[in-house]
This record gives C-alpha cells, sequence and structure tokens, in this order.
C-alpha cells in the first residue's frame, strides 16, 4: 500500500507539480553530462538515469504543496508578460523575453488543451456506458498527462528551448498509443464504420435494381420489333446471301485486288 500511494504520489507530482518538473530535468541533465565523462554517451543506462531522477525529485520536492504554486504561474501569466514586454528591448529582445515566459508554462498550457479533449470524453464514456467505463477512460487521461509530463521533462533536459514543447506532444502520443484510442474516438470509428457499410449496402441495392431494370429493357425490346433502344451484344443482321456475296468478293475467283 505504501509503495502505490507513493507511485501515485509521483505521478501527480509528475503532472501537476512544476518544480518536480525542473528537478527531474535537471537531474536527467546532469546524469547524461556524466556518464558522457565516464566515456559514454549521455543514453547511457538512460532508463536508470530517468529512475535516479525520479528519485532526486520526489526527495527535493516531497513536502512542498504544488497546487498553489501552478494557481500562481497561471495568475501571474499576464502580469509575467506585461513585464517581459517592458523590459525587453527591439523586436528580437522582445520576442524572446515573451518566450521565456511562455515556454515556463508550457505543460500548463498542454494540460488545459488536453484537458479540454479528456474531460468531455470522460463525461460521455460514464453517461453512456456507466462508471466503469468512466474510470477506464479516467485512467487512460492521467495515464496520457503523465506521459506528456515525462516527455516534457526529458525535452528539456535534451533540448533547451523548444524541447518541453516537443517532449509533451512526443511523450502524449506513445503515451495514447500505448494505452489505445479514447470512448470518442472508438465510437467516431464505429459510426464511421456504420456508414461505410450503409453506403456500400445502397450501393449494391442500386446496382441490383439497375441490373433488373436493364434486363426488363431487353426483355421488352426482344418482342417489340419497332424498338430503337440500343442492345448489349448486337446480332448479325446479314441474310445468308449477302454473307456468301462478300465471300465471294474476298476469297472467290473474282475477288477484289486490294493491292492494284
Amino acid at each position: 500500500m505504501v509503495a502505490i500511494a507513493r507511485v501515485a504520489s509521483t505521478v501527480g507530482r509528475l503532472i501537476f507539480d512544476t518544480k518536480f518538473q525542473k528537478v527531474l530535468s535537471s537531474s536527467i541533465k546532469a546524469s547524461g553530462r556524466l556518464a558522457k565523462m565516464k566515456g559514454g554517451t549521455r543514453f547511457t543506462k538512460f532508463g536508470k538515469q530517468i529512475g535516479d531522477a525520479f528519485v532526486r525529485a520526489e526527495k527535493k520536492t516531497g513536502g512542498t504543496p504544488f497546487f498553489k504554486d501552478m494557481k500562481k504561474l497561471v495568475t501571474d501569466y499576464p502580469g509575467d508578460l506585461k513585464k517581459a514586454w517592458q523590459g525587453a528591448k527591439g523586436f528580437t529582445g522582445k520576442a524572446k523575453a515573451l518566450w521565456n515566459v511562455t515556454k515556463s508554462r508550457g505543460p500548463l498550457l498542454g494540460y488545459g488543451l488536453l484537458a479540454g479533449f479528456e474531460i468531455p470524453n470522460i463525461v460521455k464514456a460514464t453517461v453512456e456506458d456507466g462508471a466503469v467505463t468512466g474510470a477506464v477512460e479516467t485512467g487512460k487521461s492521467t495515464a496520457r498527462l503523465a506521459g506528456a509530463s515525462l516527455g516534457a521533462a526529458i525535452g528539456t533536459a535534451l533540448i533547451p528551448g523548444l524541447g518541453s514543447i516537443i517532449g509533451w506532444f512526443a511523450g502524449d502520443f506513445l503515451t495514447g498509443k500505448i494505452v489505445g484510442k479514447s470512448y470518442t474516438e472508438k465510437k467516431l470509428a464505429q459510426e464511421q464504420k456504420m456508414l461505410e457499410l450503409m453506403e456500400k449496402s445502397n450501393n449494391s441495392q442500386l446496382a441490383a435494381m439497375d441490373t433488373q431494370k436493364l434486363l426488363e429493357g431487353l426483355s421488352a425490346d426482344a418482342t417489340n420489333p419497332f424498338t430503337t433502344a440500343p442492345m448489349i451484344n448486337p446480332q448479325m443482321t446479314m441474310t445468308p446471301e449477302q454473307l456468301q456475296q462478300m465471300y465471294n468478293i474476298l476469297y472467290g475467283q473474282q475477288k477484289l485486288d486490294l493491292n492494284g
């Protein structure tokens, strides 16, 4: 039970605690440098590097609340943007200052976007298929948030600047592949398949009706000598005498000289 509670606490901090994420990224970055100093690459025993980083981050942030810090990051964002704009010079300087303020809140923006898609999905699954399905979708959403947060932390350690955003989307994408499609995505896929089957069935029925009409039309033509409707595979209409004359012209003693 203690181990489960510890994992749950770590996942919560990985998703919501920006300080935990910073320590995690710094630890991964430091472990990579140490691995290179020992003659390896920054990815030598990368799994162990990440595991050790979790332990360090939990020790440094385990006793501090983090929802208050999250709230502060959100509420201070407009003021921080204004200060960054006023304190920088030139277009390049201002753009860089605004980017620095924004990238530190990158995961929070990702949470908002992901929550905007996942919360309706969880509600839909719960209402339409029951609490168990809703709980499963909640677990999937939590896993995707955790994967995205871990990706952002790794991306920050490996690629300064854009690494956080790149890692976030990469982590969310990979975790999504592992946990599978959401309830809403599965429903949409089923509806699309049903539409395709209905369209295929309708086309088959129309083709059968067209064939029946064609057969009826041919049957009517066969009994009506005055019809002008075109026929499929028309039969030869020359008389035997005309056929004989054509044969004599082509192959008989008085055949035409096609070379003269």
